[in-house]
C-alpha cells in the first residue's frame, strides 16, 4: 500500500511492528502516540478494534482500514464502535480480492469479501455511506 500511495506524491510514513522488509520497524500501532493527517492501513484482523481506537486518536483527518466485510458483524463491535463512532463510509469490493506475498503470481479468485472502512473527521456526522467498487476493477490492476 505504501508504495502505491507514494506514487501520489504525498508524504508517506510506513511502519510495522515486525520486519517485513519495508518501513520503520518496531512501531506498535496500538500504543504509539505518533500523529498523522491521514492513516491508511490493513490491520491484523484479530486486533482491528484496537486499530480503530488508536487510529481515531492519532489521525487528524481520516482513518482508512482495509478489513473483511464481516467486520460489520457482531454485537460487541456494534456497541463499542459502530454506535459510538461509526465510519463515514464503507467501500465494498464487489469482486473478491486475494492478497499474495510479493513475487507470488496470482491465481484463482479470492474467497473473502473485503471493504475499506473510512472515518472522516471532516464529514458531517449522520449515517454511514455504503458504496461498492464497480465490477471490473480487478482486470484494470492485474
Amino acid at each position: 500500500m505504501s508504495r502505491v500511495l507514494e506514487k501520489t506524491g504525498q508524504p508517506v510514513r510506513s511502519s510495522d511492528l515486525y520486519d517485513r522488509g519495508f518501513g520503520e520497524i518496531g512501531v506498535d500501532f496500538l500504543t504509539t502516540r505518533s500523529r498523522a493527517d491521514n492513516i491508511v492501513t490493513n490491520p491484523p484482523y484479530n486486533c482491528a478494534e484496537g486499530f480503530v481506537a488508536s487510529g481515531l486518536n492519532n489521525a487528524n483527518r481520516k482513518l482508512a482500514l482495509l478489513l473483511r466485510l464481516a467486520f460489520l458483524e457482531g454485537a460487541n463491535r456494534a456497541r463499542t464502535i459502530f454506535m459510538k463512532t461509526p465510519p463515514s463510509r464503507v467501500w465494498i469490493f464487489s469482486e473478491r480480492i486475494t492478497f499474495y506475498p510479493m513475487g507470488v503470481k496470482p491465481k484463482g479468485s479470492g474467497t473473502t469479501a473485503y471493504a475499506w472502512y473510512v472515518w472522516d473527521k471532516d464529514a458531517t456526522p449522520s449515517s454511514t455511506e455504503v458504496k461498492w467498487f464497480e465490477p471490473g476493477y480487478k482486470a484494470r490492476f492485474s
